[in-house]
């Protein structure tokens, strides 16, 4: 806890939740330095607009408020680039941290913090995590009602400084199951058997007492297991010794040490390079079938390192992508991967340059267990996480005809034609009916126009022929009268070939069809892969894309893109050339969307080069390694075609008339 600077001088810390702005948290440890006297300390002003943030650090701390030039902060201590200060926010004082090169001279005789004076720099916010966070008593708690084991797990994190885990305690549900807070080195790999070459530790509560399990990924099982002995409702702290983590210490709620353990030298362990032997940590939880878990002042970081980030062309000092596009009225979106909020990189660009929360678990196979059967569990996490944090929320997609997505119990079922549209109204009368008024957008007969164009590409054409898509878009209205209703495809930005020609000229012509017949069709969906091997390989031109979203909004539909990335892996050039050419469309294409004057959201899939569906492993992924295709880098970094949208939104722009309608 802080020491307090005097009578005289009374601190209020102010921690506001990015998720919760209401709520004021204390932070981990905030140091005020001791004054001997009373006295009121000197002040100094800003030269500069400035953040004080809750640490020192602008990339790994979040703002607490935005400070105008000229205001008045009384300095408190040093910490590297970084001044501890008092400064009045919101009639309140707050302490926090501003950069020292936004004050134009500083009080002598500061003192110096020490790294264990000044918070973690953290590396999970317990706030995003995909648990309830309770801001007001800074307690988590995970739920799992499921009849599997869910698991989070964040991208790879560098580690430069040793890992830290504190926690004031935790609770779970009896049984020998336990739920635990999860840390690797090497994650589970995308085929095999998981446990398979992996380095992991797991640590929670059994019975009322923690426990420490580390698995070598020589067996299923932990190699080593350690009953701490120590009641769960108090506080613990397990420290890294070395970044590679090959020893640890755990320590009690007041750093006391209660046991070391070396991981190099432990009997069923093999760990000659430690835990972390690439450098990265993953953090997550594990959750057995049907737990709770709940852990109260939950902290997993390394010392703060205190130095000022200025790589980001101003990143941090500029309003993020959706509040720029907000008075344009365009959402900014992006496909939300709930168990990713255990890294918070992730957490932080989403909840900054975010404000619509794609959700492609409706398209899970897995959901659909039989006629009026389902697991929601997933879903349900899912919407209820978006939908605390504000956001809106698109299914994508509630019909989609891929034959991976669709259950194998439906798959393989013999029923007539009248069944299966019984069997589709059903299931959409259900999934609406369940999630109206939290689900927005509804993206309906999802890739129908490219699909069939192949045999055995749309299931529901198949088995119901092209009129599943004025039932489906007639059912989806009747379940949810106010959701916005998308009929979205790939490939039909603009006729930039033979084959994108074709999708062009068949969705219009369906669309066109549908509208005449009072099919509720709301939105016409512009996915946008760019570049993809089975797409066209042709730069988009953004007077095309224009001419082609005003065309379909011509017939009474406004536009979306949906899904936007650009897959760079089959284009010339060394690194920059490549990310150039990608953020010259990135810039295009959100212009166009502005220039249009019909397009009302612009969406990526995924935004990290770390999570694309295009550069993973696994199956359904297109697995080019070099496509770099979103507009940050794998470690979270903006790239050129973040600033290129960024822009493309600040800057003026003028609307590009709209065709007369031809008779």
């Amino acid at each position: 806890m802080s020491k307090k600077l005097g009578s005289m001088l009374f601190l209020i810390v102010l921690l506001f939740s990015a998720c919760s702005p209401a709520a004021t948290v204390a932070p981990t440890s905030t140091a005020v330095p001791p004054t001997a006297t009373a006295t009121a300390l000197p002040t100094a002003n800003l030269t500069q607009a400035a953040s004080l943030f809750s640490g020192p650090g602008n990339a790994d701390f979040d703002s607490l408020a935005a400070l105008p030039a000229g205001t008045a902060v009384t300095p408190l201590a040093t910490y590297a680039d970084f001044v501890q200060v008092s400064a009045s926010v919101d009639g309140q004082e707050a302490v926090g941290y501003v950069w020292k090169n936004t004050l134009a001279s500083l009080p002598s005789g500061l003192p110096d913090l020490a790294a264990d004076q000044v918070p973690w720099a953290p590396l999970y916010l317990p706030e995003c995590s995909p648990g309830t966070f309770d801001a007001a008593h800074d307690i988590v708690t995970f739920a799992n009602p499921g009849d599997g084991y869910s698991d989070t797990e964040s991208s790879a994190i560098s580690l430069t400084e040793p890992l830290r885990i504190s926690v004031g305690g935790m609770t779970s549900d009896p049984g020998n199951a336990a739920p635990a807070i999860k840390v690797l080195g090497i994650p589970e790999p995308a085929s095999g058997d998981w446990w398979s070459g992996i380095t992991r530790l797991d640590f929670g509560s059994r019975n009322g007492e923690y426990f420490l399990g580390i698995r070598d990924g020589s067996m299923a099982d932990d190699g080593f297991y350690l009953d701490l002995s120590v009641k769960s409702d108090q506080a613990i702290q397990v420290w890294f010794d070395q970044p590679e983590g090959k020893s640890l210490r755990i320590l009690d709620g007041n750093g006391s040490p209660i046991q070391s353990i070396d991981l190099t030298a432990t009997p069923g362990l093999h760990l000659p390079n430690g835990l972390f032997p690439n450098g990265v940590v993953y953090i997550g939880t594990t959750m057995p079938p049907k737990s709770t878990f709940t852990i109260s002042q939950l902290r997993i970081g390394v010392e703060a390192s205190g130095k000022w980030d200025d790589l980001q062309n101003g990143y941090y000092s500029e309003p993020g992508l959706a509040a720029l596009a907000a008075p344009r009225h365009i959402t900014i979106g992006t496909e939300f991967q709930i168990n990713s909020t255990s890294d918070p990189r992730y957490c932080r660009t989403m909840r900054r340059d975010f404000d619509l929360a794609v959700l492609s678990e409706f398209s899970w196979p897995g959901m659909w267990l039989g006629p009026g059967q389902y697991d929601f569990s997933a879903l349900d996490r899912a919407v209820d996480y978006a939908s605390r944090r504000g956001w809106r929320i698109r299914a994508s997609h509630l019909l989609w005809g891929a034959p991976d997505a669709i259950p194998d119990w439906l798959k393989n079922g013999r029923y007539t034609r009248d069944q299966y549209i019984q069997l589709m109204q059903q299931y959409i009368r259900d999934v609406v009916g369940r999630y109206k008024g939290r689900v927005q957008e509804w993206s309906i007969a999802n890739e129908a126009t490219n699909r069939s164009f192949y045999p055995g590409g749309d299931f529901w054409g198949e088995k119901i022929g092209p009129e599943y898509i004025a039932i489906a878009f007639r059912t989806a209205r009747e379940a949810d009268p106010n959701g916005v209703l998308i009929f979205n495809d790939d490939n039909n930005q603009a006729p930039q070939d033979p084959n994108s020609a074709r999708v062009v000229d068949k969705m219009y012509a369906t669309v066109k069809q549908l509208k005449a017949d009072g099919v509720p069709i709301d939105v016409v969906g512009m996915q946008m892969h760019l570049f993809l091997p089975w797409n066209s390989p042709f730069q988009p031109k953004k007077a095309d894309v224009i001419a082609t979203m005003q065309k379909f909004a011509g017939l009474g539909v406004r536009i979306y893109v949906t899904e936007f990335d650009v897959d760079l892996a089959r284009q010339k050039g060394d690194q920059a050339e490549k990310w150039s050419l990608e953020a010259t469309i990135y810039g295009d294409m959100m212009e166009a969307c502005l220039e249009s004057g019909v397009c009302d959201s612009f969406s990526t899939w995924e935004f990290s080069d770390a999570l694309s569906w295009i550069t993973c492993d696994t199956s359904g992924c297109v697995q080019d390694k070099n496509a770099d295709p979103l507009p940050f880098d794998a470690n979270y970094v903006p790239k050129p075609a973040y600033f290129a949208v960024r822009d493309a939104l600040l800057n003026d722009f003028t609307l590009v008339p709209m065709p007369t309608p031809t008779k």
